[in-house]
């Protein structure tokens, strides 16, 4: 066998051992992203007391609940979401921008709207 033949398939013979050592280029299973509880009351986040805090490339779910309907958006990562008085309502993100993004409400359940900041979701660099 010529040498260059040789280089060549010695390439290959590492490509296919590196391949099947890490998984064959399957798509790699999704983990279960980090749940955050959110708990709003009289129109004020209640539970975390603090800022979201997550870092750079987190998948999390921030689970709502409120005792009155509400409209909320994620700015910065433009995620919007309606959440039912009593009733659980799920907001998955993929944390891929850092910064501190502010959550507000676009619509109480009485129709009331106010735009300033719930709480925060702040995003630190890995």
């Amino acid at each position: 066998m010529n040498p260059g033949r040789r280089i060549c398939f010695a390439w290959l013979g590492t490509a296919i051992l590196l391949t099947a050592v890490s998984g064959g280029g399957a798509p790699a299973q999704e983990s279960s992203p980090r749940v955050i509880e959110v708990r709003i009351e009289n129109r004020q986040v209640v539970d975390p007391e603090e800022a979201i805090r997550i870092t750079q490339g987190e998948v999390v779910e921030l689970l709502w609940t409120s005792d009155e309907a509400v409209a909320l958006h994620l700015h910065g990562y433009d995620v919007e979401l309606r959440v039912r008085a009593g009733e659980p309502a799920a907001m998955r993100i993929e944390a891929f921008a850092a910064g501190r993004f502010p959550i507000t409400s676009h619509g109480w359940g009485d129709g009331g709207h106010g735009h300033q900041a719930l709480t925060y979701f702040e995003v630190y660099p890995e």
